[in-house]
C-alpha cells in the first residue's frame, strides 16, 4: 500500500522498507526542506505515524473478520452438530413410521433429515442420497453428529460408540450401540 501510495504521490519508483527500518538505498529525493525525504513527510503527515494509521477502520474490521471467520466455521459446525444430537436424543421413544418426517414418527433418513434440519443442513428423504451426500470416515475419527450408514439405513453418531437411529416397526426411535455392518460418514 505504501509503495503505491508513495509511488503515485511522487510519481517515483520508490523502494520500501518495514516501517522504522533504514532502506539500504535512498527513498526519492534524499532530504526535502525539512530534512526529510518530501515524499515520506508528506505521507506521514497525512496519514499518520504508522502503516496501520493508514488502514482506513473498514479494512482492519474486514480482516479481523475474516481471521474469526475461521475460528466461527469450526464453533459453528460444533455448534450445529450440537443441535443434531440434542434434537436425535429427544426424539427417542417416537414410533416408526414408513415415510415419516416427525413430530412424533419417523422413518430411519426422515429422522436424520428433521435432525439436520434443526442445525439449518437440508438432507434429501432417502438414505442412500443423505450417504452419498457424506463422506466415509473411520469408526476412530466419529464425531456426534455423523451419520451412521448401512444398506437401506442410516442413523446418528451420539459418540461413545451410540447412535440414535428410527430402526423399525418394533423398535421405534432408539438409542444403541452402533452395531457391526454400519459405517461412519460425515457431511461436508
Amino acid at each position: 500500500m505504501y509503495r503505491a501510495l508513495l509511488a503515485g504521490v511522487a510519481g517515483l519508483s520508490v523502494a520500501v522498507a518495514p516501517w522504522g527500518a533504514v532502506p539500504d538505498r535512498p527513498v526519492g529525493p534524499v532530504v526535502g526542506p525539512s530534512g526529510s525525504p518530501p515524499v515520506l513527510e508528506s505521507v506521514v503527515q497525512r496519514l499518520g505515524p504508522s502503516p496501520a494509521a493508514a488502514v482506513p477502520a473498514r479494512v482492519r474490521a474486514a480482516e479481523a473478520l475474516r481471521v474469526r471467520a475461521g475460528h466461527a466455521a469450526r464453533v459453528s459446525r460444533a455448534a450445529r452438530m450440537e443441535k443434531v444430537t440434542r434434537f436425535a436424543r429427544a426424539q427417542v421413544g417416537d414410533r416408526y413410521r414408513y415415510g415419516a418426517t416427525g413430530p412424533d414418527a419417523f422413518d430411519c433418513s426422515g429422522l436424520t433429515q428433521a435432525a439436520y434440519r434443526k442445525a439449518g443442513i437440508r438432507l434429501p428423504h432417502s438414505s442412500r442420497q443423505q450417504a452419498a451426500r457424506a463422506r466415509s470416515i473411520p469408526r476412530s475419527q466419529a464425531r456426534p453428529g455423523d451419520l451412521v450408514v448401512g444398506p437401506g439405513h442410516v442413523g446418528i453418531y451420539m459418540g461413545g460408540g451410540k447412535m440414535v437411529d428410527a430402526g423399525n416397526r418394533r423398535v421405534g426411535v432408539v438409542y444403541r450401540k452402533v452395531y457391526s455392518g454400519l459405517r461412519i460418514k460425515r457431511l461436508g
